[in-house]
């Protein structure tokens, strides 16, 4: 019975150890300020969709008029097809302008929340529905 009691807990202490970096890597809270809102006007340098992430590479200017590369960050391949978004959205040189929470590290990052197309279309991945959230701040990307 012992034997068992050990065997049990060396297991379930393991499997928690094992599980632990699951956990830490949805941690967009820590990462991303969720409490502020930015858009980026800016143009496409590389669309990535792949798991477990995809996301969108972009060129901003920033006030100063220095070009920028940012990053959206956004959900998995599975999730974003379901929202309308397919592997053959974007290609580089597409205009694009994207809302999302900023990095607290201050790193040119964003956790995506919607995308506005060249065409009018606006796609989201369910964090902005018109509910009036508006951008703090805004940058506009140079034309090209």
């Amino acid at each position: 019975m012992k034997r068992n009691l050990t065997t049990s807990a060396v297991l379930i202490v393991g499997l928690m150890i094992l599980g632990a970096p699951l956990f830490a890597h949805h941690g967009t809270g820590v990462a991303y300020q969720e409490d502020k809102m930015i858009t980026l006007k800016g143009t496409v340098t590389e669309w990535i969709w792949s798991n477990p992430h995809c996301g969108i590479l972009l060129d901003v200017t920033d006030e100063q008029g220095n070009l920028v590369h940012w990053g959206a960050e956004m959900g998995n391949p599975h999730m974003l097809s379901s929202a309308g978004f397919s592997k053959d959205l974007l290609k580089p040189g597409d205009k694009v302008t994207i809302v999302g929470h900023p990095s607290r590290s201050g790193a040119p990052r964003v956790e995506f929340r919607n995308m506005t197309l060249s065409d009018g279309r606006t796609l989201t991945t369910g964090g902005v529905k018109g509910n009036g959230e508006r951008a703090d701040t805004e940058y506009q990307a140079p034309e090209r």
